[in-house]
C-alpha cells in the first residue's frame, strides 16, 4: 500500500514515522520536503522531489510520501496514489491548528485517514484534540497514539529501526523493546486500511 504522511506543522513526527516504517518494514519513501532530510539518511531507500518539481513519479508498491509541512499540487497527486493518509501531529493548542489546516484540506480527498497523536503525554489532551477534529470533520476519525519516548529520537539519531535496536541484548535492547512493539502495532493499524 501508498500511505501519505502529512501535517502542515512542522516539527510533529511525518519524518519520524516516515524512518521507521521504511527501516522497519520495507517501505520506499518519497521525501516531498524541502528542509527534510530523510534522503539523506537513507539515499539507497528514498527519493527527493525538488519544491519546483510539478509531478510526482508513479510509485512503486508500498511508498511512503513524506509530505513537509506546505501545500502544493503534489499534495493531490501522493493522496491520489495513497491508500491510507496518516497526519501526525502533537497534541498541544499549539499544534491543533496546522492539524485543523490539514484535515480541511485533505478530508475532500475521501481517503480514509488516521491521526497519530505523537510524544502524547496525557489521555485528555488528546480527547480534547480528536474533539475538535471530529467537530470540524463532522465525523469521527480514528487515532493511534504514540507516547513520548527517548527510544524512537535515539533510532533516528542512530539512523535505524527501533525494531532493530530492539534486538540488541541487555538493557538497551529491552529499552527498546517497547518502542519497537508501539511501531509493531501502528504498523498493523496502517495495513487494516491496505486495498
Amino acid at each position: 500500500m501508498n500511505i501519505t504522511v502529512v501535517n502542515f506543522k512542522g516539527g510533529v513526527g511525518k519524518s519520524m514515522i516516515a524512518h521507521q516504517l521504511i527501516t522497519g518494514f520495507g517501505y520506499r519513501g518519497c521525501e516531498i520536503d524541502p528542509y527534510g532530510s530523510l534522503s539523506d539518511r537513507l539515499p539507497d531507500m528514498v527519493e527527493r522531489i525538488e519544491i519546483q518539481e510539478k509531478h510526482l513519479p508513479q510509485p512503486v508498491r508500498d511508498t511512503i510520501f513524506d509530505f513537509g509541512g506546505f501545500d502544493d499540487i503534489k499534495l493531490d497527486q501522493a493522496i491520489g496514489y495513497s491508500d491510507l493518509i496518516v497526519i501526525p501531529f502533537i497534541p498541544t493548542l499549539e499544534t491543533i491548528q496546522g492539524t485543523v489546516d490539514t484535515l480541511v484540506r485533505v478530508a475532500p480527498m475521501d481517503k480514509p485517514i488516521l491521526l497519530v497523536p505523537n510524544m502524547s503525554q496525557k489521555e485528555n489532551d488528546i480527547a480534547d484534540a480528536k474533539f475538535v477534529f471530529d467537530e470540524t470533520l463532522g465525523f469521527e476519525v480514528e487515532m493511534f497514539a504514540l507516547p513520548m519516548s527517548v527510544a524512537l529520537q535515539t533510532a533516528i539519531n542512530e539512523n535505524r529501526s527501533i525494531i532493530d535496536l530492539s534486538r540488541q541484548g541487555g538493557i538497551k535492547g529491552y529499552a527498546y523493546k517497547k518502542s519497537a512493539n508501539l511501531m509493531r502495532d501502528l504498523h498493523a493499524k496502517i495495513r487494516e486500511y491496505a486495498n
